[in-house]
């Protein structure tokens, strides 16, 4: 199996002006801007990229057409969220089917079961595939990993990795000292998760800083921790911004909003998203400031 290792882009999604129509050729030149930076993955119908606004269609479009431009250059994982067993399944096949390195899987949301209904609905996804399942620990949207659930997890064959984006630092080492693999979901702890032994990031704020993140990663990776700290005092003003602003712009659009400002234009969103306004897109832009250049990364 692909190993997963290092920054993964939850790729956003290039819609139109009026949010309505991916924009397809916008999609695949991000996927090589991405690539070209030196991201270490891609994950394709992401979160960030309005995996919840988008239709089923939609999904196995970015997934399908993702991973055959992709063509093996760097590992992808295909979101397969959704809130039947069966639908999951089908769709963690189509993932591995089109070329997939491995598939997402958050726990049942809306009406969540208990430990034992989360436990069988990751063993049976990971019995369908022949391919990494990574778990999605993520409290305030589904049912929790608890660190009993998730060490009985780990026992079934193909459920190896974690993303945890609990926002909850402990949590994260309580992953870490349990075992699997654990990738970090959460900007602000970024260079902390990965110097406690996280094997990596996802991480909507490389649609617009891919070449600082995977420096950040490669840092920590050699040992160079302090120089790592200083990189991440560039990167940390946005980060922060992102996740907790005074103009109640939400992850996803500031993400889009910030990738448009990087150069790489993302269109609208899709509804019932709300555009950052012009307040909010000049404090962006100032936090973006403090971002290294190329030069200054490359030095």
């Amino acid at each position: 199996m692909t190993e997963l290792r290092g920054i993964f882009a939850a790729l956003t999604t290039p819609l139109d002006a009026d949010g309505e129509a991916i924009d397809e050729s916008g999609y695949f030149d991000h996927i090589d801007a991405l690539i070209e930076a030196g991201v270490h993955g891609l994950v394709l119908c992401s979160g960030t990229g309005e995996y919840a606004y988008l239709t089923p269609q939609e999904r196995r479009w970015l997934i399908e057409a993702g991973a055959r431009h992709v063509d093996g250059r760097v590992p992808t994982i295909a979101q397969a969220t959704e809130l039947a067993t069966a639908t999951v399944v089908d769709n963690a096949r189509a993932a591995q089917d089109a070329g997939a390195s491995a598939v997402m899987v958050m726990p049942p949301y809306l009406e969540p079961p208990g430990p034992d209904g989360v436990f069988a609905h990751y063993a049976a996804v990971a019995g369908a595939v022949g391919i990494p399942v990574v778990m999605y620990n993520v409290p305030a949207q589904a049912a929790p990993l608890t660190p009993d659930l998730y060490r009985r997890l780990l026992a079934v064959p193909g459920l190896d990795y974690v993303k945890d984006s609990s926002g909850d630092i402990t949590v994260l080492q309580d992953f870490l000292r349990i075992g699997g693999k654990v990738l970090c979901g959460i900007d602000a702890y970024a260079p902390y998760a990965l110097m406690e032994g996280a094997v990596g990031m996802i991480w909507g704020a490389v649609n617009f800083m891919p070449a600082a993140c995977a420096r950040l990663f490669d840092l920590i990776a050699a040992g160079e921790h302090s120089a790592a700290l200083a990189l991440w005092d560039h990167m940390r003003p946005v980060c922060l911004w992102l996740l907790n602003n005074d103009h109640d712009v939400d992850y996803l659009t500031g993400v889009k909003a910030a990738t448009s400002l990087s150069g790489r234009p993302m269109g609208g969103h899709r509804a019932p998203l709300q555009a950052p306004g012009p307040a909010a897109m000049r404090e962006l832009a100032e936090a973006m400031e403090h971002l290294p250049g190329t030069q200054e990364l490359a030095a």
